[in-house]
């Protein structure tokens, strides 16, 4: 049986920061909670979509961040999978992070590094006028 995730470092006293750091700490939860924000995946998508991330690591993140009530599951139209999407909290978080997100890019562009989001956001289409 899988073990859960549990957190390295002893609780601290109460700080939002820390808070906030560790609801996405890890190498692919920022990652997977932009892209769910965006648009819901099936596990197999968001994986290729993500790149190098391991089955088991992706389960254990997805599984904390469910926890945390960041990520929730939603039937696919195919009964065999089911689809992952973020939660408003968890897209009220990904508004938060953006500010960090923009300051990152300018720091990796100021060390001649680029970085461009894995997927551009979704724009709603504007209904057509008859």
């Amino acid at each position: 049986m899988p073990r859960s995730y549990e957190p390295k470092r002893p609780p601290m006293d109460a700080c939002p920061v820390e808070h906030v750091v560790a609801l996405v700490g890890g190498k692919w939860k920022a990652r997977a909670l932009y892209l769910l924000s965006l648009r819901p995946f099936a596990f197999a998508a968001l994986r290729r979509e993500l790149g190098a991330v391991s089955q088991q690591v992706l389960s254990t993140q997805l599984k904390a961040m469910q926890r945390d009530g960041l990520v929730s599951t939603v039937a696919g139209q195919d009964a065999r999978f089911v689809l992952y999407v973020a939660t408003p909290k968890g897209c009220a978080l990904v508004n938060v992070l953006m500010p960090v997100a923009e300051w990152g890019t300018a720091e990796l562009r100021a060390r001649g590094e680029d970085w461009q989001p894995p997927l551009a956001p979704l724009t709603p289409t504007p209904p057509s006028v008859s």
